[in-house]
């Protein structure tokens, strides 16, 4: 039995960045197997009719914290130097495992709510904490933080994820990166252990660079000309590395990064709200591999990406001095197949093609922020918002219908916060 989703307008996001009217599309088995007018059906298929909507591929997350969810509205406003040495916000300590693991779920079923099919999520402790992603039925590609300070743990949390899930993307929808913190929590061994562990097994590596002007300080203390010096030593400087933030680079370090290829999660809401600095986003796209995340609650409140991508666009115009660079296109592939790239799993989703995974958002053009489609691309990135999102599936499965969740229930997720008592609301 096949799911039909007929007489759609679809972005595809392939090669040729085709925009299709009145196609359907059979998914078989997890899989996008036709795409094309007038599909036919076989006795037991499921239809979706998508007569006024849009289906584009699904949205990925290259950088999150999702377990943090419940960080939302603890830290706002503060200046730089509360985050110097540690990213931690006031009264976390009070939170238990229990809470961590309610706060994943409940970022989990957001993130489908708003149209995000992958995310890259890394956090201590990941090995207990992804099998609740893959329960979600979200693609991820997860990692458990490594430090000096907790190296020999975090190696066996990292062991005990790949002896689960592997890190082939064809072969498992959740898949293992090596996950290293930042530059100045990894001293220069453990940073070259990382790269060949991942070397060896086929892995990504997430890991935040760059991230801010004490991180930069202390890697320069131990001799190096700064974090592209400290990756290139480590042997990370390639496009296996996943290094999120990248917005204290000195300008004679950018055309290096991008000879070398490595990859970058920009977090423009994160940066701006906790750093009020961002990257000159035109200066490596197309050059290297860039996706969007939207971090932690703590320092970016919402897990949007519609909204992540029009405010990346928008700084980014501003930081060109260029109302023409960064254009629609461009955004809309960096929210779905370039991030996929940049987790290297654009081979498997990413893209509305035969052969790869159904992972897919259907968009209400009934919504009056969809209206009139002029231009669906324009109306997707710089008009629509999580309640344009109709229907959401990953791997064939859907996950949300008629913009509810299919397998949780949205109030009783929220119910069970103020029942775990965060915030000042009754249960």
């Amino acid at each position: 039995m096949a799911l039909i989703l007929t007489h759609a307008a679809i972005l595809t996001m392939d090669a040729a960045h085709r925009t299709l009217l009145g196609q359907d599309i059979r998914v078989e088995a997890g899989c996008i197997t036709a795409v094309g007018p007038g599909l036919p059906l076989a006795p037991g298929d499921s239809v979706i009719d998508c007569r006024h909507a849009l289906v584009t591929p699904g949205l990925v997350n290259v950088h999150t914290h999702a377990a943090t969810a419940l960080f939302r509205g603890l830290a706002e406003d503060l200046p730089r130097d509360f985050w110097a040495g540690a990213y931690r916000v006031p009264g976390q300590e009070r939170f238990t495992a229990a809470d961590y693991a309610l706060s994943l779920r409940a970022a989990c079923a957001e993130f489908l709510l708003n149209g995000v099919t992958c995310i890259a999520d890394r956090l201590a402790g990941m090995d207990r904490l992804a099998p609740v992603i893959e329960a979600s039925g979200l693609r991820a590609v997860v990692g458990s933080t490594l430090t000096d300070e907790r190296a020999a743990e975090a190696w066996a949390e990292t062991d005990r994820l790949i002896d689960r899930f592997g890190a082939d993307p064809a072969r498992s929808r959740i898949t293992t990166a090596i996950a290293p913190h930042a530059l100045d929590s990894c001293s220069d061994a453990l940073l070259a252990d990382v790269s060949r562990r991942a070397e060896r097994e086929e892995a990504r590596v997430v890991l935040h660079v760059a991230q801010s002007a004490p991180e930069v300080a202390a890697v320069r203390a131990r001799g190096h000309a700064g974090a592209l010096d400290c990756l290139r030593r480590a042997g990370l400087a390639t496009p296996r590395t996943v290094a999120a933030h990248a917005i204290y680079l000195d300008e004679s370090e950018i055309e290096g990064w991008c000879a070398d290829g490595i990859a970058i999660a920009h977090c423009p809401a994160s940066n701006l709200k906790i750093e009020a600095r961002t990257i000159p986003l035109h200066r490596y796209v197309g050059r290297v591999p860039v996706g969007l995340g939207t971090d932690w609650t703590a320092s970016d409140n919402a897990m949007d990406m519609i909204w992540e991508a029009r405010l990346a666009a928008l700084v980014g115009k501003q930081s060109a001095g260029d109302p023409t660079a960064l254009p629609v296109a461009t955004m809309l592939r960096m929210m779905t197949v370039e991030g996929a790239r940049v987790l290297g799993i654009d081979h498997v989703t990413g893209s509305v093609e035969v052969g790869k995974r159904a992972d897919l958002v259907v968009w209400n053009l009934d919504r009056l922020e969809m209206a009139p489609a002029h231009d669906l691309g324009a109306n997707l990135l710089y008009s629509a918002s999580p309640r344009s999102v109709r229907d959401v599936m990953v791997d064939g499965a859907v996950l949300v219908r008629d913009g509810r969740l299919v397998e949780e229930e949205e109030a009783a997720l929220v119910a069970a916060m103020r029942r775990a008592g965060w915030g000042g609301l009754p249960a």
